[in-house]
């Protein structure tokens, strides 16, 4: 019996997005502080945080809100994009123990990142991430040409690993572009929640787990029921 495939998002699935979401803004901060009065700074951190979304909003109306809110900044939504490109994938940072076990996931049966982002940008943080050399099966918006939860990005990763749906569990945070999106063509799904409650007007996903890097025994018993 062949092996079944395993997909995985990449933002707060298999790396820390938030955590360099949040050393991004600090760097923000501090290279335009007239921007970010000191009165007022621990709030627009805050007000940060809540327009990105954990990265759900899309980066053309995040850079928009953003360059509206702080004029002293000096930049337009596409410099501010160009400098959250830049930056911000630079800021990921490895986790040895995910490495590892990627590794292993790796050796036993097909795994591909499934994720949305620019080639440039998720590139860098794999990288970063220390898990480019491990996880070489990549499929990218920017470069698929469809970002989840249209079907097409997962088709092109089931046809590209040779598998059925209902041989692929798919992980991720995002309940709308991951869990709905993989799981309307079929595909099993485990959840990423960060502690967060399922939108109750939402099939629930297959699995659930909190978190990865920290958890890796959690998501290690999904894929050991899963197969």
């Amino acid at each position: 019996m062949r092996p079944r495939a395993v997909f995985f998002d990449l933002d707060d699935t298999l790396i820390d997005r938030a955590g360099a979401f949040a050393r991004y803004v600090d760097s923000l901060v501090s290279r335009h502080p007239a921007a970010f009065p000191v009165a007022r700074r621990a709030e627009a951190v805050a007000w940060l945080h809540a327009v990105d979304g954990r990265g759900g909003t899309a980066r053309s109306a995040f850079c928009e809100q953003v360059t509206e809110a702080f004029p002293g900044l000096g930049l337009t939504p596409e410099s501010l994009w160009e400098d959250m490109a830049t930056h911000l994938p630079r800021l990921v940072q490895e986790d040895a123990g995910v490495c590892d076990w990627v590794a292993d996931v790796v050796r036993s049966r097909p795994v591909a990142v499934v994720s949305n982002g620019s080639a440039r940008v998720q590139r860098t943080k794999l990288a970063r991430a220390g898990l480019a050399d491990v996880l070489t099966e990549v499929f990218l918006s920017g470069e698929v040409g469809a970002s989840k939860p249209d079907a097409r990005i997962f088709e092109a990763a089931l046809a590209h690993v040779g598998r059925e749906p209902e041989e692929v569990l798919h992980v991720g945070d995002d309940p709308e572009r991951d869990v709905v999106g993989a799981a309307k063509l079929g595909l099993a799904t485990c959840w990423v929640s960060h502690g967060r409650p399922w939108p109750s007007a939402l099939p629930p996903p297959t699995f659930t787990v909190e978190c990865i890097p920290s958890r890796l025994d959690d998501i290690a018993g999904v894929l050991t029921r899963w197969t």
